[in-house]
């Protein structure tokens, strides 16, 4: 090879060029020990490629220097040198520097506040990232847009770019970033809830982070974010341990900013253990460590929770004072999110001082700053505030106005991000209906080259594989329907189960009980486009919202529509028909007897069964037996005799008592369910996967904590039955007894049906209790309870509302049956003198709606006033007689 010596000029340019570079890097990597000796060398570099002119290592300069001026909390100094490096990339055409900028810009816009700005500039990265074929900074786009997504509680978004980043990075074989982006996976999983699948995307990259090439500082991280998760799941103890070694890695290698980050992860935990003064110790630390290393946005953070720690110590005065000067250094950086969020603070805390023109001023300013950044969640905080400063001054009909408005707007920010959640499911609904009939005509040509027997068996497989990936979204729509209006989700499962278990007494075969378990889960998926305002309202619903709650029945057997698999077929039929009565009163089609498919028959027992017995936003929980019992006198009416009676045989016939038998079968259905939802989208060699990595982590603290959680579930549900029973007679309480009234004559007044109440009063008691004494006086009370019990079990339910008070609900009975009921009555007067109490009388009264009464107060105003005139009739009768 020809050997020629390089142009003196040419060698001092390189010697300049590599000068350039190696005080960029030598500042890159002293930023967080030296903070103001970096910021010296990237100044240098940069004054010394603008002599030279050299634009690409200007443009690299500005950006560095933009990098540093933001970690040192100047960023309105990083903004402007930012714009200026992507100015020069533009100018020179080097596609590698402007994605850089914008990606900068982006970054710095969005802690400004500025979200709509950030998105812009990141879509215009990731377009030229793709342009060029620059796939790892496509990758860090995708991220940052997915930290743009997580702000705005776009969660679905967020962790679709998140994936898409994933895939990048493991096609190019960072490893680095692959972990990076898993553990961002984690901490977004953790916020939507999704504990199991955070902890294996946490776990899997805390073993690439152990791998050769990674930092104590990555590890330490993601040990935090691992304790982040543990302290939303409400174990602090695991929490601080991970916390501890989390701080242990980050002082191996003296990584202060990191290390001052963890202390205020632990400043949180102590908060949330109401241990406020360690919390105040760890924050005044942290403080004071901030400013002696110039670490700004460390600083301010700090400064935050310091002064909420203090209004909880009740130091307010002290909190307002450490909140002022949070301000004042924002106000000066220009970050306007962390000035909007302490303008809020500074509101409630000088409400706490009374001081109210002062926090008026902080509310208005808030108001104004949360309009200009189009952020509606500070919004409707600020109305809130505003809400509570005027109602403090008395000034009622502003308080007022900031009140609707802080509804309105709470109410569009949730609706917002339902619509978004619903829409992407819908997306994904159709994405596989279209993916299904794609596959289908491919599977259709694989049919013409391959033998016949072989060709099927792939088509069967194939198929299996569609049909679970579209039963997943139609579960997943399912189950974001049924979070709206049941706290733990799982009213699907157990109607799923219930209608398993009537179908399979009633002799259907096992492949048949299995696909109406999996399709009864899907009943209520038309429930996802009903408003909350009528799906979650407490009071009675007016004929106008009822006529449109009904319509779910007809949304959901569109959302199904057009499935090709049994399952769906079948799920489309119960969603359409559950809601029939076999007396012809249902709805949507008014359908009667066996023109109703026996699947919707069945799924309409099993869904009320379970209504019942659990509490809703209308409702109080009915015992099982209640449940039962009501069911019963439904038989004919509303659902078909025969598969009440193999209902009553499942559940009510069970060998054990009925209460321990019912809650058994939720806390076994339980734990599945959370398996289900922990493995629904994971194929079975994933899942081995996880086993196999964190079976042994996993396996004792989760027998502990199902344990737990199902001893919960039983105390739970008997202190709620507690709470709604008499202890002396076990019939329902005043409590029962009004919850019911109320429930029983909104449907008694939808339906169009009439409705008695019987107010009882049992006249001998005080008599008993002072000859005889009052455990004697119990046991009246008790005998006549379970006398009125057995003559009315086909009626209606009676309750004890009050010492020798009793009052009974009887549905479908009006004043033409007063004589048939007084009878009933008198019957279980007589089998309780025949029990031991000779002298037993009893007055009543009773009412009937809609021919005497309109409303539950009229009910039992009017029942109590006849009941009161039997008794003094009585008395005279009992005087005359004397006489």
């Amino acid at each position: 090879m020809e050997h020629r010596d390089l142009d003196p000029t040419t060698t001092a340019s390189m010697g300049v060029l590599a000068a350039i570079e190696a005080m960029l890097a030598e500042a890159e990597a002293c930023q967080a020990q030296a903070p103001l000796e970096a910021l010296r060398l990237a100044e240098n570099a940069k004054r010394l490629a603008q002599a030279q002119r050299e634009r690409l290592h200007e443009a690299q300069a500005s950006f560095t220097l933009a990098r540093i001026q933001h970690r040192n909390g100047q960023l309105n100094e990083a903004v402007q040198e930012a714009t200026a490096g992507l100015e020069i990339a533009s100018t020179i055409g080097e596609p590698a520097q402007r994605v850089e900028g914008l990606r900068l810009l982006a970054s710095f816009l969005r802690e400004q506040g500025d979200l709509n700005q950030a998105t812009c500039y990141l879509e215009q990265a990731v377009a030229l990232a793709r342009q060029n074929n620059l796939l790892a900074a496509e990758a860090d786009c995708l991220n940052q847009q997915a930290g743009i997504h997580h702000s705005r509680a776009e969660y679905a978004q967020a962790l679709d770019k998140l994936t898409r980043a994933l895939s990048l990075v493991r096609t190019l074989g960072h490893q680095v970033s692959e972990a990076s982006f898993l553990n961002n996976i984690g901490i977004l999983r953790t916020e939507m809830g999704q504990y199991p699948q955070a902890l294996e995307a946490f776990l899997e990259a805390y073993q690439l982070y152990c791998q050769d090439g990674h930092s104590p500082r990555n590890r330490a991280g993601n040990l935090a974010s691992i304790g982040n998760l543990y302290m939303e799941m409400g174990d602090f103890d695991q929490a601080d341990r991970y916390y501890e070694r989390a701080l242990a890695e980050t002082r191996q290698v003296q990584e202060r900013l990191l290390e001052l980050q963890v202390l205020q992860l632990k400043a949180e935990l102590a908060y949330k253990r109401s241990d406020y003064l360690k919390a105040r110790d760890i924050h005044c630390q942290v403080v004071t460590l901030s400013r002696e290393l110039g670490l700004e946005p460390t600083l301010l953070a700090s400064m935050e929770g310091l002064a909420r720690t203090q209004r909880a110590l009740g130091e307010t005065q002290v909190a307002m004072q450490t909140l002022l000067d949070v301000l004042e250094l924002a106000r000066t950086r220009g970050w306007r999110t962390t000035v909007l969020d302490v303008l809020l603070s500074l509101g409630e805390a000088a409400i706490e001082l009374g001081e109210l023109r002062q926090a008026e001023a902080y509310g208005l300013e808030a108001l104004e700053l949360s309009r200009q950044a189009e952020r509606k969640r500070s919004a409707y905080l600020a109305h809130r505030l505003l809400a509570q400063v005027y109602r403090a001054a008395g000034a009622y009909v502003q308080a007022i106005e900031h009140l609707e408005e802080y509804h309105r707007l709470e109410r569009e920010v949730f609706n917002e991000e339902s619509e978004r959640q619903r829409q992407t499911l819908m997306n994904q609904l159709e994405f596989e209906r279209i993916r299904n009939e794609a596959e289908s005509l491919r599977m259709r040509s694989e049919l013409e080259r391959q033998a016949r027997e072989e060709a099927q068996a792939k088509v069967f497989q194939r198929t299996q594989e569609l049909e679970f990936a579209q039963l997943e979204i139609v579960s997943r729509l399912a189950l974001a329907a049924e979070f709206r209006d049941d706290a733990t989700g799982e009213h699907t499962y157990r109607v799923g189960r219930n209608a398993a278990m009537i179908a399979k007494e009633l002799g259907w075969p096992p492949h048949e009980v299995e696909t109406l378990r999996l399709a009864a889960r899907l009943h209520d998926v038309g429930k996802i486009g009903i408003p909350d305002a009528i799906l979650l309202k407490r009071d009675r619903l007016t004929v106008d919202e009822y006529e449109l709650m009904k319509d779910h029945t007809n949304i959901g057997a569109r959302i199904l529509s057009g499935g090709r698999s049994k399952i769906l077929r079948l799920a489309e039929e119960i969603a359409l028909s559950h809601h029939e009565h076999f007396d012809g009163s249902g709805y949507p089609r008014g359908l009667i007897g066996d023109s109703i498919p026996m699947s919707g028959r069945i799924v309409a027992v099993a869904d009320v069964l379970d209504a019942l017995t659990h509490e809703r936003p209308y409702k109080r929980a009915w015992s099982v037996a209640e449940a039962l019992a009501e069911i019963k006198r439904q038989s004919g009416r509303q659902f078909d005799p025969t598969v009440v009676e193999a209902c009553l045989r499942v559940f009510a016939e069970a060998t054990t008592d009925v209460e321990e038998h019912m809650q058994r079968l939720d806390s076994d259905l339980s734990l599945s369910v959370q398996l289900e939802k922990a493995q629904l989208g994971w194929a079975d060699e994933e899942i081995e996967m996880l086993k196999q990595n964190f079976e042994n982590l996993l396996a004792e603290r989760t027998r502990e904590l199902e344990q737990a959680r199902r001893e919960a579930q039983v105390l739970a549900r008997r202190m709620e039955l507690m709470a709604h029973t008499d202890v002396l007679t076990g019939l329902g309480n005043r409590r029962a007894f009004e919850s019911d009234l109320e429930s029983e004559v909104a449907r008694a007044q939808r339906v169009g049906y009439s409705l008695s109440v019987v107010a009882l009063d049992v006249d001998t008691l005080k008599q008993l209790n002072d000859t005889e004494g009052h455990e004697r006086g119990d046991a009246l009370l008790r005998t006549f309870a379970q006398a009125m019990q057995e003559c009315f079990f086909d009626l209606g339910r009676v309750y004890r509302i009050g010492g020798d008070e009793y009052a009974a609900i009887l549905p479908y009975v009006d004043a033409r049956h007063q004589d048939e009921i007084f009878g009933r009555i008198e019957t279980a007067v007589l089998n309780t003198r025949s029990q031991g109490f000779p002298t037993a009388s009893v007055s009543s009264g009773m009412a009937s709606m809609p021919e005497e009464a309109t409303t539950d107060g009229d009910l039992v105003r009017l029942s109590d006033q006849r009941m009161y005139q039997d008794k003094l009739a009585r008395r005279r009768a009992r005087e005359v007689g004397a006489s």
